[in-house]
């Protein structure tokens, strides 16, 4: 499987598409390389994880192309879940919503109160789907 997509905010700054990191009123902040967003202004490292940072720049929303909500979801041993991140090896965080024993049998972490969380290899997805919704 190519890159597996996941849910999130997404910009189109100069036709590629960038995760949102935070936003403002009047500029958005791209996780991007800096040296690649010629209109950012400022820019600095966050978190994005248990010791995993990684660089933002903010831009104008002028500058923009347009504002995405992306919903990736698919299938694990043939039970829906929403695919929540992509890690730097590769694999997949994913959260479920159902019965705690099918939660457990996929060898998710979390109780019915908190929700259930995991990562898998990309592979071990099926039936990976994607909505779109345009903001801007």
């Amino acid at each position: 499987m190519d890159e597996v997509p996941v849910t999130g905010a997404v910009a189109e700054y100069h036709g590629h598409r960038y995760p949102i990191a935070f936003s403002g009123d009047e500029w958005v902040a791209l996780r991007a390389d800096p040296a690649d967003v010629p209109d950012g202004f400022e820019s600095g490292e966050s978190s994005v994880g248990q010791r995993r940072y990684q660089a933002w720049v903010k831009v104008p929303r002028s500058e923009l192309d347009g504002l995405i909500h992306v919903r990736a979801r698919g299938k694990l041993a043939g039970h829906s879940v929403s695919l929540q991140e992509r890690l730097p090896d590769g694999r997949i965080g994913i959260e479920f919503v159902g019965p705690p024993g099918v939660a457990i049998e996929l060898g998710l972490n979390g109780d019915q109160y908190t929700g259930w969380t995991g990562v898998v290899a990309p592979e071990d997805l099926t039936d990976v789907t994607v909505e779109e919704v345009r903001r801007v």
